[in-house]
């Protein structure tokens, strides 16, 4: 089933009739916004009709401006313009101020032109610097613009990669806090997660302890997002189900936001699905402390309880040892496959009779061990001769089973176990029975 379909399902079992759009970083509130800039017509706002009709030099908006308004635009947008208008006013001032002057001062027609070029060049001189601080004016304005529109189309850029980083990754929840625990941000998978588990949608400025409606959740919940508006980097794994086979893994990632002066500003989290990790580690485990045959644990996990029943100082401490006899040659004459059935009938056979009292590992290619922690001598004697009675009659592809057993006791905690081990091991080869 699609994501939507999943969440129109998951709407109408909360009883939810309508599925707001939610913007990542904006919010449902966005769309609120934008269709409060029209009128109940459908008609754009004001600011969205702010065009230049063709064929006219003017706006709607400027057209609304008093005609000396409108008359001096086409200056305020032309600096060759303006400079031109001021050098011509210029000189129609100095021209009628110098006539003026010399009419009534009685000066010479010589005089008078020698003044009217002075003050000419004087006009042109300052026409020319006006143009160029015009024209250093404007360079910097429009590089300030083409500046920011570069920075708007890279900061869209990278809102739409940081969208798309969140948005791509299928078993990952994002979503961001501010102080008072309320939404700023967070992808679809969190608002699919969240309407699946509390049949709730969320959008950006709820609060999610009202969206977790569990009080024991919501506690849990909190406390983890107070530390991280603390200061506090942490993380924790939760489990969901019972089987281990079945059962999934999430772990989520708790961060402070900090701002440019590092101040708190809220909490970023991050839930990513581990299930695929667990299983794997799991797997790994399994395979470093089992044999991959007989499926019992191996030498490396019984050195392993050697060593810290050698720190626990663990007496009474009981060893059998069981070795298949005549195992090389059944393995040349009736080929390895026989060989591992037979392996697997005797882990089988003391598996059933140890049950849970005791560890049953395989200890060497083919011997077997049985650990019996707090296991008096009598009983280990005892559990011995039940695997022999097992053992007896025992055939598998028509090859009769001979197994070799032997046991000793620690009672002494200054004895290792390996010295056990071995005095088994030498009980098993003096009895040479067949079994």
């Amino acid at each position: 089933m699609a994501y939507k379909d999943d969440v129109k399902k998951l709407q109408q079992e909360a009883g939810i009739k309508e599925d707001n759009p939610v913007y990542a970083k904006t919010g449902s509130h966005r769309e609120d916004a934008i269709a409060d800039d029209k009128d109940p017509s459908g008609k754009a706002s004001p600011a969205e009709s702010e065009e230049i009709t063709p064929g006219s030099p003017f706006t709607s908006e400027e057209k609304k401006l008093s005609v000396w308004q409108r008359i001096s635009l086409p200056f305020i947008r032309s600096s060759v313009l303006s400079v031109l208008f001021f050098f011509l006013i210029t000189l129609v001032w100095i021209a009628i101020s110098d006539t003026v002057v010399a009419s009534v001062a009685g000066m010479k027609t010589s005089t008078l032109h020698i003044i009217m070029i002075k003050d000419f060049i004087f006009a042109l001189i300052l026409s020319i610097l006006m143009y160029r601080l015009f024209c250093s004016q404007f360079a910097n304005s429009y590089h300030i613009v083409k500046d920011k529109e570069k920075s708007d189309i890279a900061a869209k850029r990278w809102e739409a990669v940081e969208k798309s980083m969140i948005e791509t990754v299928p078993d990952m929840i994002v979503y961001t806090l501010d102080t008072d625990l309320r939404y700023t941000s967070f992808n679809k998978r969190n608002k699919y997660s969240m309407l699946r588990l509390w049949k709730k949608e969320i959008h950006i400025g709820d609060s999610i302890l009202d969206v977790v409606n569990d009080p024991e959740t919501q506690a849990v919940l909190k406390e983890k997002l107070e530390h991280a508006l603390n200061g506090e980097y942490l993380s924790h794994i939760e489990k969901f189900g019972d089987n281990d086979q079945t059962a999934s893994y999430w772990q989520t990632y708790y961060a402070p936001l900090l701002d440019e002066d590092k101040n708190i500003i809220g909490v970023s989290c991050f839930v990513n699905n581990i299930t695929a990790l667990k299983q794997a580690q799991s797997k790994n485990l399994f395979l470093s402390y089992h044999d991959p045959l007989t499926k019992l644990f191996n030498r490396m996990y019984v050195e392993d309880v050697f060593a810290q029943a050698e720190r626990e100082s663990r007496c009474p401490y009981s060893i059998i040892v069981a070795d298949i006899k005549g195992m090389h040659q059944i393995n040349e004459n009736y080929g390895r496959s026989t060989g591992d059935s037979l392996l697997c009938k005797v882990a089988d056979i003391i598996s059933k009779a140890i049950k849970d009292n005791g560890i049953v590992a395989r200890w060497g290619s083919d011997e077997f061990i049985v650990l019996l922690p707090d296991t008096e001598k009598e009983k280990a004697e005892a559990f011995m001769n039940i695997c022999k009675l097992q053992f007896s009659g025992v055939t598998v592809n028509g090859i009769p089973l001979r197994v070799l057993t032997g046991y000793a006791t620690r009672i002494d905690p200054s004895i290792p176990l390996q010295s056990i081990v071995r005095t088994a091991e030498i009980h098993s080869e003096q009895s040479n029975l067949d079994i």
